[in-house]
């Protein structure tokens, strides 16, 4: 061999080994020729071990490497002798299998098969990545569809204020000035009782949509869910309801609108209460974010649980599971108001007839404006 062949083959050689992605060659009884670098990082392998000791359907799970020869052996999938992009699963020696992207080929020598080679492309980083991005625009569409509710929720409210102002105003006084049959007066009584509950439900959606300035002062989250707690406690609905508080200590302040939080609290553990109709264990655990840079706080109840179906919609103004009049809808929607207000996020997990937990996560630095507009 000449010189020239000498250096072309060592480029060549270079050129694999420091390819990016994990490159594999193999004869055809299976015995790997070449491993690059990039292959020992996937695989978990050293390139002495893979060339010595590791046969090439060793690095795909029981019968893929089988599928694999015969997708290069077909016509359909980038041609005879060839296989693009083409998203399967790699078997690592710690019993790991991990998604990966192969763009193979077989090598052929006057016409007969005597290898083939594949380069192989790490996909966790990327498919994690899509799913960061595909939660992110869940998020946006959900804050779009609150932005947009809100609007029209405030013009509603708005245009049925004052009428239902005039009927409970005009029923109160015909009451109380006029000698009416009790039946009569039972009926007016209906009135007003339904009015004054939508009057409640306007101002609910009034408080929903109003964008005034509040007062962010630092916080101990662990005292403002004690005193959210201490409001309840002696609460009907909670005397068979054990309360487990699992505080971590030390937490840094928030920046937060006290007000904001005590409503958001209440509102959780009130639906928390109905949800196990008055008996259960509610477990509240505060904790501090790997990266100290958000305060968790995670509420568990023992109740019925959210269904699967009704799971992405319970944040969604005027969603509601229960009974017509037992509620309006609204109290998730100004949960999730408050936590977008104040920077954090919040969601939900679920198991039908096992319980609910909800997961806040507030940040520790408030950016610049954060936390003014309401969601009270």
């Amino acid at each position: 061999m000449d010189d020239t062949s000498k250096q072309s083959n060592a480029f060549l050689k270079n050129l694999i080994l420091s390819s990016v992605h994990g490159v594999i060659a193999a004869d055809k009884s299976g015995k790997i020729i070449i491993f690059n670098h990039a292959a020992e990082e996937i695989s978990g392998y050293s390139a002495d071990e893979a060339l010595h000791h590791v046969n090439i359907r060793d690095v795909y799970p029981e019968g893929v490497a089988r599928e694999v020869m015969r997708k290069l052996r077909s016509d359909e999938y980038g041609g005879k002798g060839k296989l693009k992009s083409y998203q399967v699963d790699f078997l690592r020696k710690d019993g790991e299998t991990i998604p990966i992207r192969l763009n193979a080929a077989i090598v052929y020598e006057e016409g007969q098969e005597i290898a083939t080679i594949g380069f192989f492309h790490d996909l966790r980083e990327t498919l994690r990545m899509q799913k960061e991005l595909e939660k992110t625009q869940i998020q946006l569409l959900q804050a779009e569809k609150m932005s947009s509710l809100g609007k029209l929720a405030a013009g509603v409210a708005h245009q049925l204020n004052n009428p239902l102002g005039g009927i409970i105003l005009y029923t109160q006084l015909i009451l109380e000035e006029y000698q009416l049959d009790e039946k009569v007066r039972d009926d007016l009584k209906r009135i007003l009782k339904d009015a004054k509950r939508c009057q409640d439900t306007v101002k609910e959606l009034l408080e929903f949509t109003r964008q005034t300035r509040h007062l962010m002062q630092p916080q101990d989250i662990n005292q403002s869910i004690s005193r959210a707690l201490f409001l309840l406690e002696n609460h009907t609905i909670f005397q068979d309801i054990k309360i487990i508080k699992d505080f971590s200590p030390s937490l840094p302040l928030l920046s937060v609108d006290i007000q904001q939080l005590n409503h958001m609290f209440l509102n959780i553990f009130v639906n928390a209460a109905q949800a196990m109709k008055g008996k259960g264990k509610l477990i509240i655990k505060t904790y501090l974010l790997p990266n100290h840079d958000r305060i968790g706080i995670a509420i568990t109840d023992t109740g019925c649980g959210i269904s699967r179906e009704n799971l992405p919609h319970i944040f969604e103004p005027f969603f509601t599971t229960k009974e017509e009049g037992e509620g309006t809808g609204l109290g998730l929607s100004l949960v999730y108001e408050i936590v977008q207000n104040h920077g954090g996020t919040i969601k939900a997990t679920s198991k039908i007839n096992k319980g609910a937990t909800f997961i806040i996560e507030l940040p520790i630095t408030q950016s610049e404006g954060s936390g003014h507009d309401s969601g009270k």
